[in-house]
């Protein structure tokens, strides 16, 4: 049984991610009384961020709007290609834009999902894709924009090979390599074309169907929780198959932009609909002066430590990243582990993350100790502390000690992280973001004001930053995730 989180500052809040999650149970507990799921309400009076107007999360775009093959001839998407990449230039690797590109293509047979395609010679992208596009019942339209939220490359100033190896992502699934099989231009279409229609089969069994209701997660990341879903259609199931995250509230109020410093935030479906709705109007013909609500919260993510509750943890994100890159393991193993986040961490253990933020890089340890009271046989993080000694990251104090069980002060963990992060050149501001931090009174003012300035602490409510407080566990979390995330 955890025990109760006490208080905690605004210096130590994480205000985007923490109003997120309850937002998202606000939004769950509405929904959910109004005996709808998946859907959005459309009360919202604010403007719609640009091309996002009418987003509803179970219905990205209409069956008619998805299988209409014959949407553009070859010559149209050319001149689509054209206008929209008239400011690219060819790379110095020899990466063609699309406006310029002509490559043979092979022959492709009948399938079940797409008719027989001859092989051309120098075929142009238009070509390409309005040929895959009639052969498959897919929109031109459609893979248009799936080129433009993949890598941009509809709009791209220089096109790279690896942009147009990688054209649509098809066979790259997150955190692994691309399959091979799968790299080229025409691969990419041919292949994410007759994907496309499969994923959309409900004979096919893949994971997500029309007519059904799915906890779909935000992100990559399961410690972001899942959003309930209601897919309405085939063209809908095919694109959840095809990138398998639904945006957070969020990512959508975002509008074109990133959410800064947050890893559950994911963009495709997001970035699908809008920029579809930009170029060819709405894809699933509805009102576009409807505000986008995202998918009410559904399944919890699991709590990383058992002590790391989600509906109560303030850094619930921010812990379970740390332990999700293997930066902390907390105490004990399995689900009993526990991470003690209002705990005060001692200097040894600070070391510990941000040499694992760090990479773990290969270091052999002196068999002297630079500090009187560090050594091998008793220091847990004797290789981690002499590692950080050793690239400047850990001085020590004037009589030669580490002081390695010390809780860390507030402005020595500034001072830390500003060395991890290579020691930036920076000068503070004449004119503190603290009202307890100065010029000439901290000795680590320019390391306090640059956390500051980056958006790494906020400071309390009232103003101060109370740099000789010792920190806790769950706060040097949240430093450590905003420094690594941003």
């Amino acid at each position: 049984m955890s025990t109760p989180a006490p208080a905690r500052s605004s210096s130590t809040t994480a205000p985007t991610r923490a109003r997120r999650r309850l937002a998202l149970l606000v939004l769950a507990v509405l929904i959910a009384s109004a005996g709808v799921l998946g859907a959005a309400p459309g009360s919202e009076a604010r403007t719609p961020p640009a091309g996002l107007g009418g987003f509803v999360p179970g219905t990205l775009i209409s069956d008619a709007q998805m299988f209409a093959g014959t949407s553009m001839t070859a010559a149209q998407v050319d001149a689509f290609l054209d206008q929209k990449g008239a400011s690219c230039t060819r790379g110095t690797d020899g990466a063609d834009c699309l406006k310029d590109l002509r490559m043979d293509t092979p022959q492709r047979s009948k399938d079940a999902y797409c008719a027989a395609i001859p092989a051309k010679k120098a075929a142009s992208a238009g070509t390409i894709i309005a040929d895959v596009a009639r052969a498959c019942s897919i929109s031109s339209k459609v893979l248009l924009t799936m080129l433009q939220k993949e890598q941009g490359l509809v709009t791209t100033r220089n096109a790279t090979p690896k942009m147009l190896r990688e054209a649509l992502g098809f066979g790259c699934p997150d955190f692994q390599t691309c399959d091979p099989k799968y790299a080229g231009f025409a691969q990419q279409i041919y292949n994410a074309g007759v994907r496309l229609q499969a994923y959309g089969d409900p004979a096919r069994g893949y994971r997500y169907q029309a007519g059904r209701a799915y906890d779909i997660q935000y992100s990559p990341f399961a410690f972001c929780g899942y959003g309930k879903v209601t897919i309405s259609n085939r063209a809908t199931a095919a694109l959840y198959n095809y990138t398998p995250f639904t945006p957070t509230q969020a990512t959508l109020d975002a509008g074109s932009a990133a959410v800064a410093d947050d890893v559950c935030a994911t963009y495709g479906n997001r970035n699908f609909y809008r920029l579809y709705s930009q170029w060819f109007g709405s894809p699933t013909g509805a009102s576009t002066s409807r505000y986008p609500v995202a998918a009410p919260l559904g399944k919890k993510p699991a709590d990383p430590f058992a002590d790391v509750p989600y509906d109560t943890t303030i850094f619930f994100t921010e812990i379970a990243w740390m332990k999700h890159m293997g930066y902390s393991t907390g105490w004990g193993s399995g689900a009993s582990a526990v991470y003690r986040p209002y705990d005060q961490i001692k200097r040894d253990a600070v070391i510990a993350f941000l040499y694992r933020a760090a990479g773990s890089p290969a270091f052999t340890p002196p068999k002297v100790s630079p500090f009187k009271d560090v050594n091998s046989k008793d220091t847990i993080f004797y290789k981690e502390i002499t590692w950080a000694h050793s690239v400047g990251l850990a001085q020590g104090w004037p009589d030669g000690t580490f002081r390695p069980y010390e809780p860390i002060k507030r402005d020595a963990m500034a001072a830390f992280l500003h060395r991890a992060a290579g020691a930036p050149a920076f000068t503070g501001p004449t004119r503190s973001p603290f009202t307890d931090v100065h010029r000439g009174s901290e000795v680590f003012y320019d390391e306090i004001t640059w956390m500051a300035a980056n958006g790494y602490s906020t400071g309390w409510s009232d103003g101060t930053f109370r740099p000789y407080e010792p920190i806790k566990r769950d706060a040097v979390a949240a430093f450590v995730y905003r420094w690594k995330v941003a």
